[in-house]
């Protein structure tokens, strides 16, 4: 008899016919365990492949997306992807579980680089799984965890009402000059409108360890975010880049889950592919307003009214 414990499949199916393979080993390795399985492919996302992208849809894959990680105990994640990132919807939905809660396991065989270093700390047993058979012993240790801890399902309740905006944990893009500069700029504007403001969390010495390959250092500053986020008013997130980073997806995330609300800045021209839309539909239909700001100014005017 299968148990009560469910997964968030994340990461896999729909768009591809690889990533819908990878759903349905997973779902039978799940299933052998005896568990049950949330897969949003078969859900109302589906819906995706036969319509037009329309506002109202997408807030209505977002929605049950969003719902089906909250009535899951636990989430599997597809870590695949160049340089150790993911989709940013993929990291949203992680960062909004984690918050929440759930048990997340990666399984991840790219061998172009190991998975981000961030996401990697919010894994059960902070352990990546590089085949199925390490995927499986792990997801046994999880159902265990979690029939003993009582995980239980969720809820998106918020406030009836916002608190006013003091303090801001900005996120943004920070690996080369350009970024950096672009990033500190936002932060000076910000601070000059009189916002107290967190940027970046636990950056410093981070270019460094990367280039050692160290991983020792990860876990502090990953505490230092979670910390921030859990403290900070709302978040600005910087969303340049072909897609963003996953980092910057799992902060949209857990502050999502917190209730704290996310105002995003693209400057990027380019669409990301996702169903014609210049970000990520979780992040977008997760920022204040689903509106993705495209200036400085228009940034500042949204957060200041």
């Amino acid at each position: 008899m299968p148990s009560k414990t469910r997964f968030y499949l994340n990461g896999g199916g729909l768009f591809t016919a690889q990533g819908r393979w990878w759903d349905e080993q997973v779902e039978s390795l799940l299933s052998e365990a005896g568990a049950r399985v949330y897969n949003p492919g078969r859900e109302s996302e589906g819906v995706l492949r036969a319509n037009p992208p329309g506002g109202d849809l997408r807030k209505a894959v977002f929605v049950s997306d969003r719902e089906g990680v909250d009535v899951s105990q636990g989430i599997v994640m597809l870590g695949e992807g160049a340089a150790g990132e993911v989709s940013s919807g993929t990291a949203w939905e992680t960062g909004y579980g984690y918050a929440r809660d759930k048990l997340t396991l990666c399984m991840r065989t790219d061998i172009r680089g190991p998975l981000n270093p961030f996401l990697k700390e919010c894994l059960f047993e902070s352990r990546v799984c590089g085949d199925f058979d390490a995927l499986r012993s792990q997801a046994s240790r999880a159902i265990e965890r979690i029939s003993k801890s009582g995980v239980a399902r969720t809820f998106y309740t918020p406030p009836p009402s916002r608190r006013s905006i003091h303090k801001v944990h900005l996120t943004a893009p920070h690996f080369t000059a350009a970024e950096w500069r672009s990033a500190k700029e936002l932060n000076q504007i910000l601070s000059t409108l009189g916002f107290d403001v967190t940027f970046p969390p636990g950056a410093k010495g981070v270019g460094e360890s990367i280039l050692s390959g160290r991983e020792d250092v990860w876990p502090a500053p990953f505490r230092e975010k979670v910390r921030s986020l859990n403290e900070c008013d709302a978040v600005v997130a910087l969303l340049e880049g072909s897609d963003c980073n996953s980092e910057l997806g799992w902060d949209c995330g857990y502050a999502y889950s917190k209730y704290k609300p996310v105002f995003g800045m693209r400057t990027d021209t380019r669409t990301l592919g996702d169903l014609g839309s210049r970000v990520n539909l979780m992040i977008e239909q997760s920022l204040v307003g689903s509106k993705l700001c495209g200036s400085e100014s228009e940034l500042i005017q949204m957060i200041t009214s």
